[in-house]
């Protein structure tokens, strides 16, 4: 139980310290303005100072619901339970986030739970097929025992597409490179500042918290199957995550529909390659 204590509050701290990282390794780059380090911080407590409106009450509703999911989700993935139970936890979040979202009645709300709906259907489909392909190569789906298979006999060798395609999973859940559906409401326009937008105060910062937590989940999923000490494994999961938030400023954004193919590829095919590729050879 210490243990896993120990995990869920490092997980918690960690997703954080990389954004911390990351802006303020951009301010530093030209044309940039200078920002004190604990800049995401400051931005989330100012969030929480403020108060929602009061015709975003569903969205309050949705947005707390949507972080105690994430929570659940983290506690289930440090703890070693089943791959599928946790993804299906995950799931729950999203849908908190996006019907908070298409409940407010905005434009922008309904605009951003179709991309979202669009990445929700694409990255549980890689889930469900990346959870058949591990079972098919492990015998077992319990994230704990994984994690001891992945030590001893090098799981990531039958692995590597469905790695791939988590991995994707997790640049699409933060919004990365061309993976970005746009929901993150970081677009000027009216079509592109979407999904955050009916959200308002508290509940966005709620929001903000319960993405960390979910980066944080994805990065403890795929740290298990390398061949390496729990908190070896995570720190270099976490520091190529944070490699490709780097790189994420060099990358022209696409238009959602576009990153949506992209992620078809990447996610859902990769690990349809992986499930057949042990369907034959096992």
């Amino acid at each position: 139980m210490l243990e896993v204590t120990a995990w869920f509050l490092a997980i918690i701290l960690s997703v954080p310290l990389l954004y911390i990282a990351y802006d303020y390794i951009k301010s530093l780059m030209p044309g940039q303005s200078r920002t004190y380090i604990l800049q995401p911080v400051y931005r989330l407590l100012k969030l929480f100072e403020k108060k929602d409106e009061d015709t975003n009450f569903f969205a309050c509703f949705f947005a707390a619901g949507s972080c105690l999911f994430s929570l659940i989700a983290l506690y289930m993935a440090v703890a070693g339970y089943n791959f599928l139970f946790v993804v299906s936890v995950l799931s729950m979040m999203d849908l908190f986030v996006i019907t908070g979202a298409f409940s407010s009645g905005e434009f922008s709300g309904r605009m951003s739970a179709r991309r979202s709906i669009s990445r929700f259907i694409i990255w549980l489909f890689a889930s469900i097929v990346a959870g058949a392909s591990i079972y098919k190569a492990a015998s077992t789906l319990r994230l704990k025992e994984i994690a001891g298979l992945s030590e001893i006999n090098g799981l990531v060798i039958s692995l590597p597409f469905t790695l791939i395609s988590l991995f994707v999973i997790l640049l699409m859940k933060g919004n990365l490179l061309y993976f970005n559906f746009g929901v993150s409401g970081d677009e000027e326009t009216v079509l592109g500042a979407a999904l955050y937008t009916p959200y308002s105060g508290w509940s966005l910062a709620v929001i903000q918290l319960a993405q960390w937590t979910e980066i944080g989940v994805w990065l403890r999923i795929i740290s298990v199957f390398l061949p390496l000490p729990k908190p070896v494994s995570y720190i270099i999961v976490s520091l190529l995550y944070f490699s490709f938030l780097l790189f994420d400023r060099f990358v022209s954004t696409v238009e959602w529909k576009k990153a949506a193919r992209y992620s078809w590829g990447w996610a859902g095919s990769m690990s349809v390659i992986n499930f057949i590729c042990l369907f034959y050879l096992i």
